[in-house]
C-alpha cells in the first residue's frame, strides 16, 4: 500500500534527482529498502509510496519528520542491526562522506543486501573540476572553504553521549569509490547526472583537452604493468576508469549519484581478487 503522508519536502539539490529515480522504480510491494542515514525521511517517503516496506535508521534518530516512520538508532561506523542477505535496497543519501571506514560501510552494505539488490549512494562530487583545481590550490573540495579543521568538522555531537556526527571530512572521489564498490561486491549500473556546477563546467571546458590527453597517456603508460593479472581483464577495467574520469557526470556534476547492483557475495570477491594476483 502507498503511503498516504502529506509531509512536503522541498524538491531541490541532490534531493531531487533522487525523488525522480525512486518515482521511476516500478512498484515495490514485498520488497524491503534501508535507508540510512535516514535524516528527516524524504528518501523513505518516495519509498514508501512506491509501496516498499522501510528500515529507516540514523545516528540522530530524532531528526526524522514522518509520523508513520519511526526511524531507529544505527552508526554507519559500527555493524548494521539487520541480518545477512535481508533487504531488497539500500540508500545512503549523502552519508558516506561522514564516515572515515567507507570499505567496511560497503561491506555492510553488501552483507545486509540480497544477491541482486541495489545500493543507491549519493555524495557530493570531489572529482568534479572545481574540487581538482580546490585540491590543487587548498586542499579543499571548494575554493570558498578552508580545508576541514576541528573548527567545522563536527556538525553534530550530543551531550551525555560520545556520538560525534563528522562534516564533510571523508570526501570519497569516484576512483576510490568505483574501487571500493568492486571490492565489495557492487557492478556500477547507472552514474545519474546531477546538478551543473557552473565553475566545473567553464573551467572543465578550457582544461579538458589536457585531462583528456592525460587520462589516455597514462593508460598507455601504465596498461603492461601489474602482469600477474590477466592481460584482457588488466585493460578492462584500466580502460573502464578512463572512461569513468572522463565522464560528463564526474566531471561536470555537483554530487555524485550511482545505481549500484549487489553481483557476488564478499567471500566470493576475495577468492577472485586472491585469485588474480597469485602470481
Amino acid at each position: 500500500m502507498e503511503s498516504e503522508s502529506t509531509y512536503d519536502f522541498p524538491q531541490k539539490g541532490i534531493h531531487r534527482h533522487v525523488s525522480d529515480y525512486i518515482r521511476s522504480l516500478p512498484d515495490l510491494s514485498g520488497k524491503v529498502v534501508l535507508d540510512i542515514p535516514c535524516g528527516d525521511g524524504r528518501a523513505s517517503l518516495e519509498f514508501m509510496k512506491k509501496g516498499a516496506e522501510v528500515r529507516a535508521l540514523d545516528l540522530f534518530p530524532d531528526f526524522m519528520k514522518l509520523e508513520e516512520v519511526e526511524a531507529g538508532y544505527a552508526d554507519l561506523a559500527e555493524p548494521l542491526p539487520l541480518d545477512d542477505n535481508s533487504v531488497d535496497f539500500v540508500i545512503c543519501q549523502e552519508g558516506i562522506e561522514h564516515v572515515s571506514d567507507q570499505h567496511r560501510v560497503l561491506a555492510e552494505f553488501s552483507r545486509v543486501l540480497k544477491k541482486g539488490g541495489m545500493l543507491l549512494i549519493t555524495t557530493p562530487n570531489y572529482s568534479n573540476v572545481r574540487s581538482r583545481l580546490a585540491q590543487f590550490v587548498i586542499e579543499s573540495d571548494f575554493w570558498k572553504r578552508m580545508p576541514p579543521t576541528e573548527v567545522d568538522s563536527i556538525w553534530f555531537a550530543e551531550d551525555g553521549s560520545n556520538r560525534i556526527y563528522f562534516g564533510h571530512l571523508f570526501l570519497i572521489g569516484v576512483q576510490r569509490l568505483k574501487s571500493l564498490s568492486s571490492f565489495t561486491g557492487f557492478t556500477l549500473e547507472r552514474n545519474i547526472r546531477t546538478d551543473i556546477s557552473n565553475s566545473s563546467l567553464l573551467f572543465g571546458l578550457l582544461l579538458y583537452p589536457l585531462i583528456a590527453v592525460s587520462s589516455l597517456l597514462t593508460y598507455v603508460v601504465y596498461r603492461d604493468e601489474n602482469r600477474q593479472v590477466e592481460r584482457s581483464r588488466r585493460r578492462s577495467v584500466l580502460w573502464s576508469r578512463v572512461r569513468l574520469n572522463l565522464d560528463p557526470a564526474t566531471l561536470f556534476c555537483k554530487h555524485t549519484f550511482w545505481v549500484l547492483r549487489k553481483e557476488h557475495n564478499l567471500s566470493s570477491v576475495i577468492d577472485e581478487l586472491k585469485g588474480m594476483h597469485r602470481k
